[in-house]
């Protein structure tokens, strides 16, 4: 009876398993497009959360919005850019390193609000719950950020796998 349990494990899983020889598709461009429109969105949301946060920012230091916004700048260019000339490895890459930025701007930012309204109640004040409020639509907008992050990033490694896939076969052509 252990042999045949065993037999049947060890079938369903050499079936299971799609070998060396799965490859992965090279995202589409329809994809790529449905990606960045939805970076879009999430990077839109991440100005403004930092837009309402800016008064209380400010107060620890106003350099921080300023650099927050400043990123979410950029991730635009560059979302603007994959949509206009289309996907390049570089591109995405970049992509995902500022979206990547502004998820830890967003985190950073929540936990020094978090940190001076704590140190505000240890004072004896009330809590501020302007400051609570920014800190929450802070907090989801990075976490947005770092999911769609995470899916340009899924898609990345397709486009980049795809992309070996063919250098190498025109490469073992060549010789």
């Amino acid at each position: 009876m252990k042999k045949l349990i065993f037999v049947l494990v060890f079938t369903a899983s050499v079936w299971a398993q799609d070998g060396p020889t799965d490859q992965t598709s090279m995202p589409s461009k329809s994809e790529i497009s449905e990606l960045t429109a939805k970076a879009e969105q999430k990077v839109d949301s991440f100005e403004e959360a930092v837009r309402n946060a800016k008064p209380h920012l400010d107060q620890i230091d106003p350099k921080f919005a300023t650099n927050y916004l400043d990123a979410a700048s950029t991730a635009h260019t560059l979302i603007k850019g994959i949509q206009k000339s289309g996907p390049s490895a570089y591109a995405l890459v970049a992509l995902v390193g500022t979206l990547d930025d502004l998820a830890l701007d967003g985190s950073t930012g929540s936990v020094l609000l978090l940190k001076t309204d704590e140190e505000r109640v240890s004072a004896g004040k009330q809590p501020d719950s302007g400051r609570l409020t920014s800190v929450l639509v802070l907090s989801t907008a990075s976490t947005a950020c770092n999911d769609i992050s995470e899916l340009i990033l899924h898609a990345t490694l397709r486009f980049v796998s795809a992309e070996e896939r063919l250098l190498g076969s025109l490469l073992d052509k060549g010789k």
